[in-house]
């Protein structure tokens, strides 16, 4: 009865699509502890340059919470998911650009763009998985959702230390970030994909 309409629709597939989107934001949020230290020896910076890190993340909180919602109301739920999820897989692939660039700013533009994506994600999914059925268990459901988002907080910093703390050293220090934002990339171009072609009720 959680994800059932008084018209008999069962949403549960769509929260379950919706879920995912936790889980990924999650995931981008928990690999951004392990960056800071990491650009500190990567790219030979100092402590108060690795913070701004943080910066393109929250700057990008910032200024897309606004224009997200507004993209919401004018677009709907699903396309504002589509535009988060572009967002993010644009964000990924350049950081893994990035890579063979090597450049801090090339780095820090890649994760603002994954944040502007995060945001209009977050914006939108949140208020949305307390309409996927009955009014009375809408905090049961966006419970669910943020227990698959802390998920996402922990397999961050696991993935990310396996391969980017483990990697190269020298030259070849940032290799390590190529396959988890390879990765994040390829997931949100299928979740874009999946969501384009599934009924998401407005």
């Amino acid at each position: 009865g959680l994800f059932r309409l008084p018209d008999g629709r069962n949403l549960f597939f769509t929260f379950a699509l919706v879920t995912s989107l936790f889980l990924m934001w999650g995931f981008c949020n928990g690999m951004i502890d392990i960056l800071n230290k990491h650009f500190q020896d990567s790219l030979h910076i100092n402590k108060e340059q690795s913070g701004l890190v943080q910066s393109a993340n929250y700057l990008a909180y910032f200024l897309m919470a606004i224009p997200a919602g507004l993209i919401a109301r004018k677009f709907g739920y699903k396309g504002g998911i589509l535009v988060g999820l572009s967002l993010i897989a644009a964000g990924a692939f350049w950081f893994v650009h990035a890579v063979s660039l090597g450049e801090y700013g090339a780095f820090l533009l890649g994760l603002f763009v994954i944040a502007t994506g995060m945001t209009c994600l977050e914006t939108i999914a949140n208020p949305y998985t307390t309409v996927l059925g009955p009014p009375e268990s809408g905090a049961t459901r966006i419970n669910i959702a943020q227990t698959i988002n802390g998920g996402g907080w922990i397999l961050g910093p696991i993935v990310g230390s396996h391969f980017v703390l483990a990697g190269s050293t020298g030259a070849n220090a940032n290799a390590g970030l190529t396959t988890p934002y390879m990765g994040i990339g390829i997931a949100a171009a299928i979740l874009l994909v999946i969501f384009a072609m599934s009924p998401v009720p407005d």
